[in-house]
């Protein structure tokens, strides 16, 4: 519970003052996509939020290293604890050591009281007056000698009793209070232990759900920040494609303008061939190769892409613009030059909205002006043409609508 409350304070924190909490949907500009704006307000909000990813990054670090801190202070009390109770045990056992050992000093004292109320029973009942009585009854010094000497030894036995009896006691008691205070040490010693490692304990589980907190935190973060970096992805790439047609129906019109006034320009030249114009369409010419025998050029020619460009080079393994042309229409039996300039008379010259897969597209320096004439390329359709470039490039699919396209010819079949 604590480790997703801390989630989402930290959550609401880091997103706080943002202001885009969520992505609305842009509004379309001129040409039909995102705002240039729009793109920019979208990689802002990214920027903010790998930010705020950042310093999420960095509190769930500094909350794991006090953690790891942690963990190693519990650690250590842990292993103190260990020890403590392991002092305990050896004080209990020294303690049922030390009971053998005051078992043996009560039955010293037990001892030496039972002679000294011995000695204090044959004293009471006169022992001393019949020890005198023993003495002075003797027959001759020697044996006195022997009953003084005897006498003597009783004497230092009962003093030797009596300094028993307080010496145990003594031990006795030094014994017990060794033993008590022992005791109490071992005690205490495993009860503060105890106490530490179970405090240690406690703040251990409380980084460890802070720990938690701020990682569901950054992971919730992450979570927006793949959101925003795939909208603004989204957001730019609609404004691309949306650039991109704009910028290709530009250069149709263009095309198609330029078109126009070639051929308006060709209708009142004096002496021009029909060919050097543009026809009102595909079904103005009876002797141009059909579609099908176009489609198939046009896939000999797709599959050389790939191929390395090679100015003068016709193929099969190299080629220029126009050897490629000439290389993929031969496959299918139309022969035709190997020259831009003679290619773009060898058919006929037909409108752009006539365009079908197959048809060449040239392209010049100066669209008014055929002699400027310096490319050419296979119309694929959709947009798309399959050229030789140029000197360092390989054939390839590329747009066909360029800015430079002068018009569009449609092969004679011969």
């Amino acid at each position: 519970m604590r480790g997703r409350a801390v989630s989402r304070a930290l959550t609401a924190a880091l997103l706080a003052g943002s202001g885009l909490l969520s992505l609305a949907p842009p509004a379309a500009a001129d040409h039909g996509g995102p705002t240039a704006a729009q793109v920019q307000a979208s990689k802002d909000y990214v920027a903010r939020v790998e930010r705020q990813v950042r310093a999420a990054a960095g509190a769930v670090a500094a909350s794991q290293a006090a953690l790891d801190q942690l963990t190693t202070q519990a650690e250590i009390a842990a292993e103190a604890y260990d020890k403590a109770v392991i002092v305990a045990n050896a004080a209990q056992q020294r303690l049922d050591a030390d009971q053998v050992v005051l078992d043996a000093a009560a039955a010293q004292v037990g001892s030496a009281r039972l002679r000294v109320g011995a000695y204090a029973a044959d004293a009471y009942r006169g022992g001393d007056l019949a020890n005198i009585d023993a003495l002075l009854s003797s027959n001759g010094p020697q044996t006195m000698l022997d009953r003084l000497s005897a006498l003597d030894a009783i004497a230092r036995v009962q003093r030797n009793v009596l300094q028993d009896l307080a010496a145990a006691q003594v031990y006795q008691h030094g014994v017990q209070q060794q033993a008590a205070a022992i005791a109490a040490q071992a005690q205490a010693a495993a009860g503060a232990a105890a106490k530490a490692r179970d405090a240690v304990a406690q703040k251990v589980a409380a980084q460890a759900a802070a720990v938690a907190g701020l990682k569901t935190a950054q992971q919730h973060l992450n979570d927006v920040l793949r959101t925003a970096q795939t909208h603004a992805t989204a957001l730019e790439r609609a404004r691309i494609a949306a650039l991109e047609r704009a910028r290709v129906e530009a250069a149709q019109r263009r095309a198609a303008a330029a078109a126009a006034a070639l051929r308006q320009k060709m209708s009142h030249s004096n002496g021009s061939s029909g060919s050097h114009g543009f026809g009102g369409g595909s079904g103005s010419y009876t002797n141009t190769v059909s579609a099908a025998t176009e489609q198939s050029a046009l896939n000999y020619a797709e599959s050389q892409i790939g191929k390395p460009y090679e100015w003068g080079a016709a193929g099969p393994d190299t080629y220029d613009c126009s050897g490629l042309v000439m290389w993929s229409y031969a496959q299918v039996g139309v022969t035709v030059d190997h020259w831009t300039g003679f290619q773009w008379n060898e058919g006929a010259h037909i409108s752009l909205s006539d365009l079908r897969p197959g048809d060449l597209l040239f392209f010049a320096t100066n669209t008014s002006d055929p002699n400027t004439i310096h490319h050419v390329g296979m119309y694929a359709g959709n947009g798309q043409m399959v050229e030789a470039p140029y000197t360092g490039a390989d054939v390839r699919m590329s747009n066909a609508f360029r800015n430079d396209l002068i018009g569009a010819v449609r092969l004679y079949q011969r």
